[in-house]
């Protein structure tokens, strides 16, 4: 118990110290965060490479453990070399911008990697049974998903100061219990060594943030999180483990299945960003960000709890803790989404599936005028294709319509770009979507042709 607390001592003490120099490395250009899309709210650009001072926690973390057990260097070997790809990923795109299809080609490689080095799901189990299925040709495929989804969910929940630093904080502590109750001493070394880490980055990044995760940092705590479940699995089966994994990550898992269902039903790429996340719709309530963290943090701490209870219960409280995630579901459905019966559903379907059409037309239009922007020689005929491109999907000329939306769309950190709906046509909300399609092609012929 005190090597555990040293470790957390270590892990804390290194990102303390080592934070403070990334945001001073930040302020010479490198890998700042610039409030360049409408959802973003910052008024200064804020590093987003927070994952340096993470990656270098954990790794003298790791170091100190092959120096105090040195047997374990084959076994954690490849959690070290995971750690490092998927965070040389996701600092590259920090950076600079990767591309969805490019990161998720890296991260497949990375797992798939991860797994011919012996990072693996070989079984499956459910807790408190005897027996197990052998998981065959699929164990290449189920082991290479949870290794992708984990990193995933918890970079897709980093929109909000503080919230996935202590979302991974909840999480590592709860592992590092795992491992003290399994007799497995270094898993609960490392993974309290990135619960130090992490509530040494949270002194910077509790609102109001100094510093941002960034992919890098959340790709990070993400891997680390999915790589130790399975390292506390035993022999290869995955068994109450993978359960308290699951429970204990029960709200970024409801945000991110929510997400991913809401922008598939619009038209949107699964990865599209937008502000309709639970701590988004909780901050439209009027919630400030604080008593949002803390909301979250004890939701958390509570599902946590409960994926503990599968370890001392021998799987017994399984049942309550699915039970338990079904229920936030609901709540989540009726008051982040406004669905309180079938009619409700029904109705929101409906509308959605309208303007799903619009949607897919101004995501198809923007990836034309993307290569118009290479072809074209001139700012004068890129900017007269632009203009009778907004003017097909809908938004008209200031004044033209009797009731008119004005949308504000934030390209380059400063400037808005304003553009004009018809009221008749759609909500505020939905024209501000569509405009955000075409951010990303009008900021690169901006950036092309300057004058």
């Amino acid at each position: 118990m005190i090597y555990t607390l040293l470790f957390f001592v270590l892990g804390f003490v290194v990102s303390v110290f080592c934070t403070p120099w990334v945001i001073r490395l930040s302020q010479r250009g490198i890998g700042l965060d610039y409030a360049h899309e409408s959802r973003k709210k910052q008024e200064t650009p804020i590093p987003r490479i927070g994952g340096m001072p993470l990656m270098l926690a954990t790794s003298v973390g790791l170091l100190v453990i092959f120096a105090v057990s040195p047997s374990n260097v084959t076994n954690w070997f490849p959690i070290l070399v995971g750690s490092l790809m998927m965070y040389g990923l996701g600092l590259w795109d920090d950076l600079h911008r990767l591309g969805a299809k490019k990161k998720f080609a890296g991260q497949i490689i990375t797992a798939c990697l991860v797994y011919e080095m012996g990072l693996n799901i070989e079984k499956f189990s459910y807790p408190g049974s005897a027996g197990s299925i052998d998981l065959g040709a699929w164990s290449l495929p189920v082991t290479v998903f949870w290794l992708i989804a984990v990193p995933n969910i918890v970079n897709l929940i980093d929109g909000f100061d503080g919230l996935a630093g202590g979302l991974g904080l909840c999480m590592s502590v709860t592992l590092g219990i795992v491992g003290l109750h399994n007799e497995q001493l270094p898993v609960a070394w490392y993974a309290f060594t990135l619960a130090g880490a992490l509530l040494g980055f949270l002194v910077f990044n509790f609102p109001p943030a100094k510093i941002y995760l960034g992919d890098g940092g959340a790709y990070l705590i993400g891997f680390t999180i999915a790589a130790l479940s399975l390292t506390s699995s035993n022999k290869g089966s995955v068994a109450k483990v993978l359960f308290v994994t699951l429970i204990a990550l029960g709200v970024p898992i409801l945000d991110t299945t929510f997400a991913m269902m809401r922008r598939a039903l619009r038209g949107y790429p699964i990865f599209h960003a937008d502000d309709e996340h639970f701590h988004h719709r909780l901050e439209k309530f009027g919630f400030s960000k604080t008593r949002i963290l803390f909301g979250l943090y004890g939701i958390c701490l509570v599902l946590s709890l409960f994926g503990l209870s599968i370890i001392w219960s021998q799987g017994g409280t399984l049942p309550i803790g699915i039970g338990v995630l079904f229920f936030l579901a609901l709540l989540a459905l009726r008051y982040f989404h406004y669905l309180k019966s079938w009619d409700d559903v029904r109705r929101r379907l409906y509308r959605v599936m309208r303007r799903r059409r619009l949607v897919q037309y101004a995501l198809l239009q923007a990836q034309v005028l993307d290569l118009e922007a290479e072809r074209c020689k001139t700012a004068q005929e890129f900017w007269a294709i632009f203009e009778l491109t907004l003017r097909r999907v809908g938004f008209v000329e200031q004044g033209e319509s009797d009731a008119e939306y004005a949308i504000q769309v934030k390209y380059n950190g400063s400037t808005p770009w304003t553009l004009h709906a018809p009221q008749h046509k759609g909500t505020q909300v939905e024209w501000q979507r569509i405009a955000e399609c075409f951010r990303p092609v009008y900021a690169k012929a901006k950036q092309k042709w300057r004058t």
